[in-house]
This record gives C-alpha cells, structure tokens and sequence, in this order.
C-alpha cells in the first residue's frame, strides 16, 4: 500500500482539555468564554466547538498545564458566566497534528489519520481540521503508540 505524503506531524504535550457544556447557542458566548483564559494569562491552543440536540453550544479547547492556579480562576469565571454551564476538566493530553500541503484536494486523509489511532486502540477525545492540517486531542500516554501508527501509514519526512 503506497503511503500518503505528508508535510509532517506537530505535537504538543502537557496539556489541559476543557470541555464547556452547554452554552446558549447566541453571538459572543464563546468569545466570553475563551477571554477568561486570556484574562488569566492562558493561551488556547485548540478549539472546537458544536451544537447538541438540546440546541447548546459546546466547546472544547486545550490550554498548556497550569501550576499557579488560575486556570481553576478562570474555570470559575466561564461558570459563572451563565447557571447551565458545566466544564470537564481533563489532565495529561496531547495535541497531535498532520498537516499538508493541500488537504482539500485529497480524498481520506482524516479516515486514514483516525484510523490509524483507532486500530491502535487510541481513543480521540476531540478533532479539529483546516484545510491543511488535522488534529486530535489523546492521552499523553498514548503519544508514542500514536506517532508510531501515524508513521505506519503517511510518509512523513
């Protein structure tokens, strides 16, 4: 089977993954939400959102560990923001990203990327893509079993 070319693979670990649970689905709740973190001094690095049966918005995004304690700041400020809000607080993931060039114009690159993880047993927690690059949010533990997989079935430089 002739590998998939790829530009490469980026990851980036020691990560915290929140997921937001339901937001009104209105202009500018995200935009409330992701200012806390900037607030209280942290970058997001991954964003995702959607909208459940109920008509809520969910976001999940990433952000590096915290030691000093402000993301559980800013974790209170985005529950406050409005009484249904609940946040999933997740430790110890990673990002892991393939990107192109030119993804758009090739068919079953994301399948072949989830599958490779899947076949592994490596549960996806979240997925973001562009037009040049897929992401998955896994467990850290799984980063190398991940990196491996990835290289089993896309030529990486």
């Amino acid at each position: 089977m002739k590998k998939e070319s790829i530009g490469g693979i980026i990851v980036d670990e020691k990560l915290t993954f929140l997921r937001i649970f339901n937001l009104p689905d209105e202009p500018d709740w995200g935009g409330s939400a992701l200012e806390e973190f900037c607030f209280y001094g942290h970058t997001v690095n991954f964003i995702s959102e959607n909208m459940d049966s109920s008509g809520k918005a969910n976001l999940s995004i990433t952000l590096h560990q915290d030691e000093t304690g402000s993301l559980q700041k800013a974790i209170e400020a985005i529950d406050e923001l409005h009484e249904d809000i609940s946040v999933e607080v997740i430790d110890n993931v990673c990002l892991l990203t393939v990107y192109g060039p030119h993804f758009k114009e090739r068919c079953g690159l994301a399948a072949t990327f989830f599958r490779a993880l899947g076949i592994r047993g490596i549960n996806i927690l979240s997925i973001s893509t562009s037009i040049s690059s897929i992401s998955a949010i896994i467990a850290e533990k799984h980063l190398q079993d991940a990196i491996t997989a990835l290289r089993d079935v896309f030529d990486v430089p």
